[in-house]
């Protein structure tokens, strides 16, 4: 059996809001996290040849899906952390990018969708640098676009 091929390219790129969409790199980020979710409803389905003595099942289906994401690292200074604090001070919306930078035969893409900054957290500890963490919470439908 072939070793599956495995990559590291993951990122999440904020709009600049401009017509057209220039999306940047945070300066300081490392970590990068997504979640894709399929929020389901369900409905209990009697047998109707024999609904006395046959359990009722379960029968599920999408309601709406939902995107989140997480990224933090180290605070820079300048532009990037000034993006960060506008849009958490501003609570705005704003597109972003969720990117596998792979090439088209390695089935490499991204999502953009519109979001919100949900939370924004600085910490420090003792003498070392200012970290930061995010959580960006989607406002609309994702929509995936594969590599050229």
């Amino acid at each position: 059996m072939a070793e599956p091929k495995l990559t590291t390219r993951l990122v999440i790129q904020l709009g600049n809001g401009e017509d057209p969409e220039i999306f940047g790199h945070t300066c300081g980020a490392n970590s990068w996290g997504v979640t894709l979710t399929n929020n389901l409803g369900d409905n209990v389905v009697l047998d109707c040849a024999n609904p006395l003595d046959t359990a009722a099942a379960i029968v599920r289906h999408l309601e709406s899906q939902d995107t989140s994401a997480t990224i933090s690292g180290t605070v820079a200074k300048g532009a990037s952390f000034e993006t960060w604090r506008m849009w958490a001070d501003g609570g705005t919306q704003k597109t972003i990018k969720l990117f596998i930078d792979e090439p088209a035969e390695d089935k490499g893409g991204f999502w953009t969708l519109p979001a919100f900054l949900q939370q924004y957290e600085l910490t420090k500890q003792n003498t070392k640098t200012v970290e930061f963490s995010a959580t960006i919470s989607g406002a609309g439908r994702r929509i995936w676009t594969d590599a050229a």
